[in-house]
């Protein structure tokens, strides 16, 4: 679709980029954008899945709707549950924890 001009949202989670980025280059889409999200996500909750599809979203949406133009890899603004659990311990003298 994405060589017939009709935009698509390709989301991946880390572990898939690099295969991701491989296959679009043999579909001969080498700038296909990508949106990232984190990985693993079979331990998410259904609540927690909806929370990182809706972080997600207006990346799709401004991507599909074309009213910007992605980079070739885009992460979405989530962050998983245990790494905020560690961001909010780092406030208060604990490990600090980062995006991913």
């Amino acid at each position: 679709m994405e060589k017939r001009n009709i935009p698509t949202a390709t989301i991946v989670s880390t572990a898939f980029i690099t295969p991701a980025r491989l296959a679009a280059k043999n579909l001969q889409l080498d700038a296909l954008p990508l949106i990232v999200v984190p990985h693993p996500l079979n331990d998410l909750t259904s609540g927690q899945v909806g929370d990182l599809a809706r972080s997600a979203y207006p990346l799709i949406l401004l991507h599909l709707t074309g009213q910007e133009t992605l980079e070739p890899t885009v992460q979405a603004d989530y962050v998983r549950p245990e790494r905020r659990k560690l961001a909010g311990n780092n406030r208060q003298g604990g490990v600090g924890g980062e995006k991913a």
